[in-house]
């Protein structure tokens, strides 16, 4: 047959034709897959959207609950809040309503002490002397327990001044070398540079210290030791008193610091005292920006430290406080 352009031309139609149709096809085959995804994707996002309006039911729900929880621990705050200001309240009437046949027992003492009713015999005098350190005992019980419940309801009042560190511990020197002769320790006192001030309550500094010396006293065998020492750092002054009693155990250095705490269940039916005076101590020093730390060996004793705020503007000059820190 003849080889004609019009063959040709066909020919060639006949190819454009079949790749069009060819392009067309990949074309529809792209556009299906396109929706088919698209499509999926329509249905996870339908599902997730689902789940997104049941998380966000559950979220209202959850915070619904926690409202209502919050609100519920708003009131029992509250009413406890209440309680213990009831509380408070009551052990300072009865403090006071137990103080005063206390003081008047005393008040009698001391007089019948004084021989006014007429002369005693030396039993009657030694019979007075107990009934006298019971009335002191129970003065001293209440004291403890009013005052760790004003810590608990946070109803102490500081007075904050500047106190000279020498001045203070000259002050219990006597009162503490009186108690260790009777149990007959040896009590030592490294007097600081009059030039170290401290910015604190005098008083509460006072009760800090008569507690921390009267538990040395305590709870050192007869024959033991107690040792008082001040050292002076760039922002603190640090009064330790240190005993060669028995030692704490290391897992109970904290323990002692827990109201109604004495660690030797012997020890607590036969030592007096409530078990506050270390709990109010800290409590007081914390209160003042303070702090009382603790270190203890057993079988050789323990370390009992006020950390103080220095005054910068009295503190000792360079050769005081070096001379302080050697001592």
């Amino acid at each position: 047959m003849p080889f004609t352009f019009s063959k040709v031309s066909a020919v060639i139609r006949a190819v454009r034709l079949s790749r069009q149709r060819e392009v067309a096809a990949a074309r529809m085959a792209a556009l299906e897959e396109s929706n088919n995804l698209l499509q999926s994707q329509a249905r996870q996002l339908e599902h997730q959207t689902r789940e997104a309006r049941e998380l966000a039911h559950e979220l209202a729900l959850t915070n619904e609950e926690l409202r209502s929880a919050m609100s519920e621990a708003r009131k029992a705050w509250q009413a406890a809040d209440a309680a213990n200001r009831t509380k408070a309240e009551f052990l300072a009437v009865m403090s006071h309503e137990l103080r005063t046949p206390l003081n008047s027992i005393g008040g009698y003492v001391d007089l019948l002490e004084m021989e006014l009713r007429g002369p005693l015999t030396d039993s009657q005098k030694s019979d007075l002397q107990r009934i006298k350190r019971g009335q002191q005992h129970l003065l001293r019980l209440i004291s403890d327990i009013l005052n760790f419940t004003r810590l608990e309801a946070t109803e102490v009042k500081y007075e904050i001044i500047d106190v000279p560190v020498r001045a203070l511990l000259a002050d219990l020197d006597a009162v503490v070398s009186s108690l260790a002769t009777a149990k007959e320790l040896d009590y030592d006192c490294d007097t600081p540079p009059s030039g170290v001030f401290t910015r604190i309550d005098p008083d509460k500094l006072r009760q800090i210290m008569i507690n921390l010396l009267s538990n040395a006293v305590k709870f050192t065998p007869a024959g033991g030791r107690i040792r008082v020492s001040c050292s002076v750092q760039e922002t603190t002054v640090s009064i330790s008193v240190e005993d060669n009693g028995p030692g704490i155990p290391a897992d109970k250095l904290e323990a002692v610091f827990e109201p109604f705490v004495q660690l030797n269940r012997g020890l607590t039916r036969t030592t007096e005292g409530t078990g506050l005076g270390l709990a109010i101590s800290r409590g007081l020093a914390r209160g003042m920006g303070a702090e009382v730390t603790l270190r203890s060996q057993v079988g050789k004793g323990s370390v009992f430290t006020l950390v103080l705020p220095l005054v910068r503007s009295r503190a000792t000059p360079a050769g005081g406080v070096r001379a302080l820190q050697s001592s």
